[in-house]
């Protein structure tokens, strides 16, 4: 987004304190900009932070309600149902919400977002913002710590370079991206340090948080595995290598994906679920006669269909993995 452009100005002005945050969104509306991006904008700068509550400021941790206690695996299976089948597990292949949901189990983001655009940590210590010096005041770079100690699924450690590497590889024509356009946003991404990683756009970004962040574009790949060539990223897309607390067992493209646990996942009490099977919904056939009730899916308990995303996470989902 340019500096002349005009949510740059309404945002400097809000920054400025000449405008109210209500006065913010109203003008960004205006200009096009849908609300829940304009709230998601507000909750980024300082003057979101100086009006926050304790609840809606605590964005340093995922949701833990409904996991006290939890034992890992203790779910047993879980049968997803989807309604379309997913063609590759390489998060940045995706064609479509399909591919994402299915990849999404194995391969994470630096931050995830919850249903009221609420920014949460996923592999990093905190989320950047103007008040703890991790998003530059000009919106051109921002900085990120990685959690110490995550090692992707066959054990080797996630590393600053993991995440240059990832968007060195989204933006290389050759490997087709369908993320490689909102990614051209970078100017560079540098590893600091092993755990440290700084982004520098090549204009000021309102939409930092666009990349590397969400279960829909913004998993992290692993270099030691994708470095290796084409050959290595076809293999990942059927059996990709992850952070998550999945890896995936089996994978039959445009029909099904079978998962077990993550055994090196860095969180001990989770995923809940000690299987996941995703598998395309089937149309039954249409009843006959005129006794016959009509068909109303898969029976209770069985399964549970698989939304479409909402920023990041499943709309209504609660956060078991």
């Amino acid at each position: 987004m340019a500096e002349t452009g005009g949510l740059w100005s309404v945002y400097q002005d809000l920054r400025a304190g000449r405008i109210s945050r209500r006065a913010f969104v109203q003008r960004a509306a205006a200009l096009g900009v849908a609300t829940p991006v304009a709230l998601g904008l507000l909750r980024l700068t300082d003057a979101a932070a100086q009006e926050a509550t304790p609840a809606s400021g605590a964005t340093n941790a995922a949701p833990s309600v409904g996991t006290e206690g939890q034992t890992r695996g203790a779910g047993g299976e879980l049968k997803l149902l989807q309604w379309q089948a997913p063609t590759t597990l390489n998060m940045h292949l995706a064609g479509s919400f399909k591919d994402q949901l299915a990849a999404c189990l194995v391969t994470e983001p630096l931050i995830h977002f919850l249903p009221d655009a609420t920014p949460i940590p996923c592999l990093v210590t905190e989320v950047p913002t103007q008040e703890n010096g991790r998003v530059a005041a000009d919106l051109t770079t921002v900085t990120y710590t990685l959690l110490e100690g995550i090692v992707w699924s066959d054990g080797e450690p996630l590393t600053a370079a993991d995440v240059v590497f990832t968007w060195q590889w989204i933006v290389d024509a050759a490997n087709q991206s369908s993320n490689a356009a909102l990614y051209d946003a970078i100017a560079s991404v540098a590893a600091v340090d092993d755990l440290t990683v700084e982004i520098t756009f090549k204009e000021p970004q309102l939409g930092w948080n666009s990349y590397f962040s969400s279960a829909q574009s913004g998993g992290i790949l692993p270099e030691h595995m994708l470095a290796a060539g084409s050959d290595a990223a076809a293999a990942f897309a059927v059996k990709p290598i992850g952070t998550g607390p999945y890896v995936v067992d089996a994978f039959a493209p445009n029909d099904a994906v079978q998962y077990s646990i993550n055994p090196n996942y860095r969180e001990p009490n989770k995923p809940f679920f000690t299987t996941v099977n995703l598998k395309v919904a089937g149309m039954r056939p249409p009843p006959r006669g005129p006794s016959s009730k009509p068909a109303t899916g898969t029976s209770p308990g069985t399964c549970r269909s698989i939304p479409r995303f909402s920023m990041g996470w499943p709309r209504g989902a609660k956060v078991t993995w």
